[in-house]
């Protein structure tokens, strides 16, 4: 419930005035001194309590009024002192306790222990000289005690002030309150009108202590007419006690004045020495008080808002309108580099003057166009308010905006790193020299937008796929509180070439279904990578597309991938009949990519190479096993070697038995499923227990027989290969006995069949066709130079079978062994 105005109470109190008038001089026509003195202080008790703070001034006006006028119309020393001392405290009292803005404690005490002795010692003198009864001493107590008590703002302290009130009337009555009954209280007399107003006094005491203020007025007005009707002298003074008692100390809230700039709300008001609360729009705000004066700079929005002020409880509120930045005709922008708060600042219309001042200190500015700049040196964290203020044709405009700064450094280290066809893009912000991630952050790469990722605390990165050559601008933008940093950075992709081609760009890529995870080993004519599909690994054996010089590389052309594609099911079929050949899953080859690829589009060859998938094998193959000195020095090796002899021709009669020529038998093509061991015997017991098999592979160059042949490997090919294949013949199988033959020479002697002069001589017979030259002497002497070394073959152990290699590496092909003549003969060695 809202209690009632200064302007409902004082209308209250001026009613009584007229009342006291009307009883104190019309009482039977009879006015003593002392009916004369209560009613004037009483009357001019009245007049103050209409005003804000006003029964802190009822004290000296009721003091001085009922109390030093009869001690100086009866003048002694005593009393002349007791005057002075009562006028002096009762005036200094309403005075240090009245500024509430700043109370002065030590001075309140003091006069307020002045007063109540003073105050004392004249009702003592005065009731002792029979100028007064004790009454009018006893009233006065709660008019200048509650006023001091209500500085406390504890409602609880007016129930003292209250308690003072029903004692002076306990006092004036004496035992007429403690002997009443009930006829007595309903019956029409001075004791009964006491009683009542008793009752009226703890009615007041309930409503003031629970925080009521409106129905004590109108107890007041009851009471009023009672004294005015019925009651005796006594009562005169009880409506004012209730209404001294009754008022709130009056906190004005004046002196608010509310402004809007630009984007900001400016308050002004005078300084407080209570609780003061600023809110806009219910938001609390922060204010700083200096000379008297607060203020507080908001910045909002645009729109209506609400300010609202509150000191002590009382509140006052304005209502302002905000508006929106666009309409003005400054725009501030700015952004934080290192240490230096760059300020744009721009103005439509004709400028005859612009400041600019950060925190207050100017910015110097330089002019272009209506564009103005300047750059403020930032020396600590915290709030900037940059405000310019503009003199446009007749009009003064101001706008300000607020920056709160963070951080004073903001570095962005990038990194990139070209892994064709991916260019890797890794940014690291460090905030005053420490990883720390950041508010925003855009990658671009030539004005585009790409996604990034955030691994760790201040790292992000992204990638870009490329797969033609291209240059790049990359660009990364950091914005940490108001500071922004951007990096740039160009560069060029460039496809490696294919003579220079490196098989780990394939490592994390997909190729034809399979995820690449590593590489097995590089050849001369196609690198074998590790595979995995559905948590099954694979060996994918990619063909070198680029045709190499090298005397030990296989040599192929184009028609080599056209001829695999075709037969790559049939291979696949032969490879599943025999546990002795490596599994063949898939063979993926397209002339036209092949020539693309030849032509120079290396992305083609990462997306689409010629491929073969193969079981993997990780045992490693016969030619490590040769070059591994505590195997191939075992006594042990000469059976190693039988076994891997019987194992390979047998996969050999299954695919001259489909009508294929296998092509490139040697040692790196015959593989082991599993390590096979490090000495002679470790390999010999895992053959023989079947913890490691033997298997041919790479039925990527397998051919028809019959078909064209297209490729040979020098050290383990017979020379008339190489001639049917420069001529145009067909594949025989007797290519493949030979093959396996000088193999196994190898296998035993740790050295090629074919000597470094055969080996020139064909591949001299290779470029000359290819030159459209004469190939045939090249070939004659290789055949001569074979024939020598074939005259003088010996196998340095094993010579068991000596006689059969001899036969299968014979110059004449017509007089070599076929390959289940081979396996019979074979089998019966012991």
């Amino acid at each position: 419930m809202q209690r009632p105005t200064f302007k409902a109470l004082s209308i209250i109190y001026m009613a009584f005035v007229a009342y006291l008038l009307v009883f104190f001089l019309f009482d039977d026509f009879h006015v003593s001194t002392y009916a004369l003195l209560t009613g004037l202080s009483l009357l001019i008790s009245c007049i103050p309590l209409a005003f804000p703070r006003a029964n802190l001034y009822v004290i000296p006006v009721y003091s001085v009024t009922l109390f030093v006028v009869p001690l100086f119309l009866d003048i002694s020393n005593l009393n002349l002192v007791v005057a002075i001392l009562l006028t002096v405290s009762s005036l200094g009292l309403a005075l240090s306790a009245g500024d509430l803005r700043k109370p002065f404690l030590v001075p309140l005490l003091v006069f307020l222990v002045v007063f109540g002795i003073s105050y004392s010692v004249t009702g003592i003198i005065l009731v002792e000289s029979g100028v007064y009864s004790w009454f009018p001493f006893l009233a006065g107590i709660p008019l200048f005690i509650s006023p001091v008590m209500k500085l406390i703002e504890s409602k609880w302290n007016v129930i003292p002030a209250l308690a003072l009130v029903l004692v002076s009337q306990f006092m004036v009555t004496g035992s007429n309150l403690l002997n009443f009954s009930i006829s007595t209280l309903l019956s029409v007399s001075s004791i009964s009108i006491t009683l009542w107003g008793g009752i009226a006094f703890l009615v007041s005491v309930i409503i003031l202590a629970l925080g009521g203020r409106r129905p004590v007025p109108l107890i007041f007005l009851a009471l009023s007419g009672l004294v005015y009707l019925l009651g005796p002298i006594q009562l005169a003074s009880l409506p004012l006690q209730i209404g001294s008692v009754s008022i709130a100390e009056g906190k004005e809230v004046k002196g608010l004045e509310v402004k809007a700039e630009g984007n900001k709300i400016v308050v002004r008001f005078p300084e407080r020495g209570m609780k003061t609360t600023l809110l806009v729009d219910s938001l609390p705000q922060k204010f700083s008080c200096n000379n008297s004066e607060c203020t507080s700079t908001i910045f909002t929005g645009p729109g209506a808002h609400e300010v609202k002020l509150c000191v002590a409880g009382e509140c006052v509120t304005q209502n302002i309108t905000v508006t929106h930045l666009a309409s003005t005709p400054i725009r501030i922008e700015y952004s934080l580099n290192g240490n230096k708060l760059k300020i744009v600042v721009k103005v439509t219309g004709k400028v005859n003057s612009l400041d600019v001042t950060v925190n207050g200190d100017p910015v110097k500015l330089q002019e272009n166009g209506k564009e103005y700049t300047g750059e403020y040196p930032i020396s600590s964290p915290g709030k900037y308010v940059i405000e310019a203020t503009a003199t446009i044709r007749s009009n003064t405009v101001s706008v300000s905006r607020e920056v709160e700064v963070e951080s004073l450094n903001l570095e962005i280290s990038l990194k990139i790193d070209q892994r064709w066809p991916d260019l890797v893009i890794t940014a690291e912000t460090l905030v005053d020299g420490s990883k720390s991630p950041v508010d925003k952050i855009r990658i671009k790469v030539n004005d585009e937008d790409i996604s990034f990722s955030n691994p760790d605390t201040g790292v992000y990165t992204a990638t870009l796929t490329s797969l033609e050559g291209k240059t790049y601008e990359v660009v990364v933008e950091a914005q940490k509180g108001e500071i922004t940093r951007v990096e740039r950075r160009k560069v060029t992709i460039s496809p490696p070439l294919l003579s220079s081609w490196d098989p780990k760009i394939w490592i994390g890529k997909t190729v034809y279904g399979y995820d690449v995870e590593g590489v097995l080993g590089i050849g001369g004519t196609s690198f074998v990578l590790l595979g995995k599909r559905e948590n099954r690994r694979y060996a994918i054996k990619i063909a070198s597309v680029s045709p190499s010089s090298s005397s030990s590389s296989t040599r192929l052309g184009i028609s080599t991938f056209s001829d695999l594609s075709k037969e790559s099911s049939k291979l696949q079929e032969i490879s599943e009949r025999s546990n002795d050949i490596v599994k063949l899953y898939g063979v993926y080859a397209d002339v036209n990519t092949i020539k693309e690829i030849l032509e120079g589009k290396s992305y083609l060859y990462l997306t689409n190479p010629p491929a073969i998938i193969m079981e993997l094998m990780t045992g490693g193959t016969a030619e490590d096993l040769v070059k591994k000195e505590a195997v191939f020095l075992s006594s042990n090796w000469p059976s190693v070697v039988k076994l891997i002899f019987t194992s390979t021709v047998r996969a050999l009669s299954v695919v001259h038995r489909e009508n294929y020529v296998h092509l490139d038998v040697k040692p790196r093509n015959i593989f082991f499923t599993e390590p096979p061991g490090n000495t002679g015997g470790e390999v010999l017991n895992n053959l023989i227990a079947g913890r490691t098999m033997v298997k041919l592979g790479d039925l990527g160059s397998a051919r028809r027989r019959g078909e064209r042949i297209t490729e040979y490997t020098a050290e383990y090919c017979p020379v008339d290969q190489v001639e049917d294949m420069l001529l145009g013949r067909g594949a025989r199988p007797d290519m493949d006995v030979f093959a396996l033959g000088a193999t196994i020479y190898r296998l035993i002697n740790g050295t090629s069949l074919n000597p470094v002069e055969v080996v020139r001589e064909m591949d001299g017979a290779v470029d000359a066709f290819l030159r459209r030259g004469d190939f045939r002497a090249n070939l004659e002497r290789a055949k001569r130079a074979y024939a020598t070394v074939h005259s003088n073959l010996r196998l340095s152990r094993f010579h068991e079978v000596e006689g059969l290699v001899r036969k299968m590496t014979d110059p004449d092909p017509t007089e070599r062994p076929s390959i289940q003549e081979v396996l019979n003969e074979l089998m019966a060695i012991k």
